[in-house]
């Protein structure tokens, strides 16, 4: 029998509030309330706020049941903090590979290089969002990593869908419908990742170019058998990250030479920046404050052209993934919008309502409407029957 080993310093672990939140769900249906999942709440200014009578505090509901590193498995609670998570999977060199944000509740900056803070997202919050880091392209999305997923639907049923392994086939997609869907199909008890071994040695170049010069590049790399896990354009500089073993990283920095690439000897946390809109690049966020600037995230395909609009692209836009994801500021939304549509890409102000497309809502409104048949949650992305239905 495979000794199950856990941790060299043992977690919190609260008690489990999956009843309570079956007798609140079922009490709010009954009283035809709507409930606001929430967890550190560290993704709230991300979606205007859906209409709630009352919330259901996550938070509480929290720590590591699982872990199994030879198998290369973690189970937690919905409300486990990544930090907990991440700290725990440190000590066995492992990681999520797709890196989930940890974002403060004001997306402040973190330059400061102090350790993240325990209340910086959880992980039901970081599947629900479904958003990867800078590594996305390379390492994989956050619904990749999703094995299994335990569900307290709109009815107050227990759910369990997925597995531990990857064999474990039954549901599978139930589970990875939930990133992406902002709590829109139930409370997320249970969670169940597969992680992966952290690499040996990493280690970021860099050289100065313009945007254009950048993702010219970016595609040139992308054909080539190089160990890349991450690519940055911030302020006139593009960086690019790799891992691997040291063989390996010493070939690709020679092979990155000829591009004018060398090694970076910026600030270490330059990539925990980006992933948790840290950078300074992110201190200029949108508020609701008449000529503040808009933040949008767009994403695009890598090879299409800078947009024509932004009066300093080293002071308006910053892009990751080799050209496919980009931050820009700018408050024509409509010159933004024709942008995106003339590439053939998707763009979100930040904090505005989601985007999404009309085919795509109506499957997600259908979704909605089977696993929460009341309208019980109250998702930021207006999926319930009552309300989205008739829009989709």
């Amino acid at each position: 029998m495979r000794q199950n080993h856990l941790f060299n310093r043992r977690p919190t672990v609260s008690a489990d509030r999956s009843q309570d939140f079956i007798e609140q769900i079922k009490t709010a249906s009954g009283d035809q309330k709507k409930l606001a999942i929430q967890g550190h709440g560290s993704k709230a200014k991300w979606l205007p706020p859906a209409k709630s009578d009352d919330v259901l505090a996550l938070s509480d509901h929290a720590g590591i049941l699982q872990y199994e590193p030879e198998e290369l498995v973690l189970t937690a609670r919905g409300g486990t903090s990544l930090a907990e998570i991440n700290a725990v999977l440190t000590e066995r060199q492992q990681m999520i590979a797709c890196e989930p944000p940890q974002l403060s509740h004001d997306l402040v900056n973190h330059s400061s290089g102090t350790d993240a803070d325990a209340d910086t997202g959880t992980l039901g919050g970081a599947v629900a969002c479904g958003l990867s880091g800078p590594g996305r392209p390379w390492l994989g999305a956050i619904r990749d990593a999703v094995l299994g997923v335990e569900l307290i639907n709109g009815e107050g049923e227990y759910l369990k869908f997925g597995g531990q392994v990857m064999k474990n086939v039954a549901g599978y997609d139930v589970s990875r419908l939930q990133a992406g869907a902002w709590g829109g199909l139930g409370v997320m008890s249970v969670i169940s990742l597969r992680v992966q071994p952290c690499f040996a040695t990493e280690q970021t170049l860099h050289g100065e170019m313009s945007a254009s010069q950048a993702l010219a590049l970016c595609a040139k790399l992308g054909v080539r058998n190089l160990p890349i896990t991450g690519t940055a354009w911030i302020g006139g500089q593009l960086h690019i990250r790799l891992a691997g073993n040291d063989s390996g990283l010493t070939a690709a920095s020679s092979a990155l030479a000829e591009f004018g690439l060398q090694d970076h000897a910026a600030h270490p946390d330059l990539w925990r920046q980006v992933r948790d809109q840290g950078h300074e690049f992110f201190q200029k966020q949108p508020t609701r404050q008449r000529n503040a600037q808009t933040l949008w995230r767009l994403v695009t395909p890598p090879a299409a052209a800078m947009p024509d609009f932004l009066s300093d692209l080293n002071q308006d836009a910053l892009v990751l993934w080799g050209g496919g994801l980009r931050w820009v500021y700018h408050d024509d939304a409509q010159a933004v919008a024709d942008y995106s549509r003339q590439v053939g890409g998707w763009c979100w102000a930040v904090g505005e309502t989601m985007p999404i497309d009309p085919m795509q809502r109506q499957i997600m409104v259908h979704l909605a409407s089977a696993f929460d048949p009341h309208g019980v949650f109250a998702c930021p992305l207006n999926l319930n029957l009552n309300s989205a239905l008739g829009s989709a």
